[in-house]
């Protein structure tokens, strides 16, 4: 056999291994409800105990990677995963699987919702799925608190800041300013304290193809904090603007995007009623994978399918890029950084608890039942380990019902 066929079989070889993992990974996508750690804990079983394809430590590396960075943690770490395999091929490949099965099902929820005149729950308001989302919110920021802050004076006060601040002024530019302020406090507060670790070694030598990619997320980024989506008409291609600058943006996780999207979707572009709004936030939280599928639903309303598409692929292509581009070069367990994130986690976890008080605020009239529904759910999932996917089905249901 000549060098030539040699060459061929394997790569043949790699391209059907490739699709073999691809296709364990969207199995993974449907199924994998509960969350990024669900996920990626799904995903460290395929690929570790069931493939034995990369070991539990270059997984822990890449979540570790994915926490200071923008963007949903889960969705990073298997783009990594899949550039560690297979390169750029391979991330692109474990992107499409892993997300394919949350936006297919959001694609076809969004029809449903949109024939149907947006009127699921009857003639009701929405109020008792609003407040099962505002519950699941205020149960994630109280269990961050509690987890990233403690007893911690200067995280205490982040946090403090960071929830007054985002209740009274939900510009973009305030939460920004935020994070600046709690990089800059972590960094002066907690270098001296941190303590350094293993870097992660460089896996791979700079290219051309790694700066490119590093201009052009510097030209969206740049773009999205000039207000630049606001010179692009309404349509797709502004849909492509506002996600894919969103994407660089969502430190902290898939929660931060609640009040990222009311202050900017519904305040400033007004896409989308609160209703609708929160609506789209339930149905993300109900499909399998991570929360920021809910932006799909949010692109089918402005450009119908190829809206619902651009709005999927921007939210989550830019900071999974930046994620496979730093991992070669960033000492990710460096002192200052560490410290710098460290101080970031408060604002972020502010903000998410100003998020879930926005929510309960939107309610469109009081009523003692739906408040008594969100309280006896916020209870439930805190301390009953009650999960949020059914609080909001069973939202759903009372909204029907009533």
């Amino acid at each position: 056999m000549n060098s030539q066929s040699i060459t061929h079989n394997t790569r043949r070889t790699a391209a059907d291994s490739l699709l073999r993992l691809s296709w364990g990974i969207f199995k993974v996508g449907a199924l994998a409800f509960g969350g990024h750690a669900a996920l990626v804990v799904m995903v460290e079983q395929y690929l570790v105990s069931q493939k034995k394809l990369l070991s539990s430590e270059e997984v822990l590396n890449g979540m570790s990677l994915a926490t200071l960075l923008p963007g949903p943690l889960a969705v990073n770490v298997v783009c990594y995963l899949g550039y560690r395999l297979h390169g750029w091929l391979g991330a692109l490949a474990f992107f499409v699987a892993i997300t394919a099965p949350p936006t297919l099902l959001m694609i076809a929820i969004a029809v449903w919702y949109y024939q149907s005149a947006g009127h699921f729950g009857s003639q009701g308001s929405g109020r008792f799925v609003l407040l099962a989302v505002a519950a699941v919110v205020l149960s994630t920021g109280t269990a961050l608190y509690q987890k990233q802050i403690g007893k911690d004076a200067t995280g205490l006060m982040l946090c403090i800041l960071a929830f007054a601040t985002t209740l009274l002024y939900r510009g973009f530019a305030g939460s920004v300013a935020l994070i600046v302020l709690g990089a800059a406090i972590g960094y002066v507060t907690y270098r001296k304290n941190v303590e350094p670790a293993t870097p992660m070694p460089r896996t791979a030598p700079r290219s051309a193809i790694h700066i490119c990619v590093i201009i052009l997320l510097t030209v969206v980024l740049v773009g999205y904090l000039l207000g630049g989506y606001r010179l692009i008409p309404n349509g797709p291609w502004q849909v492509l603007s506002v996600f894919s600058g969103m994407s660089l943006t969502l430190f902290g996780g898939g929660m931060v995007i609640i009040p990222y999207m009311q202050s900017i979707l519904v305040d400033e572009l007004h896409w989308l009623p609160v209703k609708e709004y929160v609506d789209a936030i339930a149905f993300g939280q109900i499909t399998p994978g991570p929360i920021l599928v809910s932006v799909t639903f949010i692109g089918y309303k402005i450009a119908g399918v190829f809206g619902a598409l651009l709005a999927t692929l921007a939210i989550f292509i830019p900071s999974a890029s930046l994620m496979i581009v730093l991992a070669q070069y960033i000492n990710y367990q460096h002192t200052g950084i560490k410290a710098v994130f460290k101080g970031i986690r408060p604002v972020v976890i502010g903000m998410i608890l100003a998020a879930g008080v926005q929510l309960v605020l939107a309610m469109p009239h009081f009523s003692w039942d739906a408040v008594l529904f969100g309280i006896a759910g916020l209870a439930a999932i805190s301390f009953g380990r009650f999960h949020p996917i059914y609080l909001i089905l069973l939202g759903f249901i009372m909204d029907f019902i009533f």
